[in-house]
């Protein structure tokens, strides 16, 4: 198992990845398979996922190296 880091292969799949359990069942019942796939969801689109929030979500860019959402940024931490 894989911890969630920028530096993972698009081609990785999700289910190599150290993901919380509610991220990676809201994931996997989305149907995606791979790293890469997270990578091109748009926010609305991830949001629309049951048990998706917004936190979860903003983790997800960060630890994948996605630039933050001004928006969706966790509480406390300021996008830069």
């Amino acid at each position: 198992m894989l911890y969630p880091a920028p530096g993972l292969p698009d081609e990785t799949p999700i289910d190599n990845i150290r993901f919380s359990t509610r991220i990676r069942s809201a994931l996997n019942a989305a149907g995606l398979k791979t790293v890469g796939e997270i990578r091109e969801a748009s926010d609305a689109t991830l949001l629309s996922f049951r048990d998706l929030g917004a936190g979860s979500i903003a983790r997800l860019r960060e630890t994948l190296g996605l630039p933050p959402a001004r928006a969706l940024s966790p509480k406390g931490k300021k996008p830069t």
